[in-house]
């Protein structure tokens, strides 16, 4: 990748997965904490990106101290007319940043060719940010979620509830635009102060979670 916009700050982050059993319990200690409603929830869609020798995929199972996953992200309906935004999501070891450009407006649906989007980014990306996508970008896997959002009192700690995941395939195959659903609930908690994330007394031992090698297992 050439030419970076630094548009946001590293910060610690950690993701768990609880069934609906345990989140019910968790939802209990929540409203008993000093956590409160930051945003209305909404729907997150995105669409990830891979190399064609499958470096993010690799990266994520192995568990790769530093790595890099590159998706396209909007909000509301799945399908429809949307601005969406390019991010390059970058971890090292234990912190994150996302890099994110709008992109043009698009029309949605569940026959959108997202191979040929895929080279209309790497175009636009040079035309406009002077930036070079050195791996080809290949589309490999669609996720759409419902997000909850919460704060401390003084927002130096978020934690954000993710449900009703789905799954599916970008191939530009109707068959292949059947969703995959996982009945989990995913807790993200953020913060640029790393203690308050290893002593939040919620998320003691709880599973760890990806959302995009689940994926990629569900529609492989």
């Amino acid at each position: 990748m050439g030419k970076k916009a630094d548009n946001s700050a590293w910060r610690f982050e950690r993701k768990y997965e609880l069934s609906l059993k345990e989140y019910l319990q968790f939802e209990k200690l929540l409203l008993l904490s000093d956590m409160r409603t930051l945003y209305p929830d909404r729907q997150i869609n995105n669409c990830y990106f891979d190399s064609i020798t499958n470096n993010a995929y690799t990266e994520s199972v192995e568990g790769y101290s530093e790595k890099m996953k590159v998706r396209v992200r909007w909000y509301g309906e799945l399908w429809r007319t949307v601005a969406p935004v390019l991010e390059f999501k970058l971890k090292q070891n234990h912190s994150n940043k996302k890099e994110t450009f709008k992109l043009p407006e698009i029309t949605l649906n569940n026959a959108f060719d997202w191979e040929n989007y895929a080279q209309d980014i790497l175009e636009y990306m040079f035309e406009t940010h002077n930036m070079t996508i050195l791996n080809r970008l290949e589309p490999v896997l669609i996720n759409t979620y419902k997000r909850s959002y919460y704060s401390n009192f003084d927002k130096t700690f978020r934690l954000t509830v993710d449900r009703e995941l789905k799954f599916m395939s970008p191939a530009n195959k109707l068959s292949h635009k059947l969703p995959q659903e996982v009945g989990s609930y995913i807790i993200e908690l953020k913060s640029n102060n790393e203690n308050l994330i290893k002593n939040f007394p919620l998320a003691k031992n709880l599973g760890k979670f990806s959302k995009f090698a689940t994926g990629r297992l569900l529609i492989r």
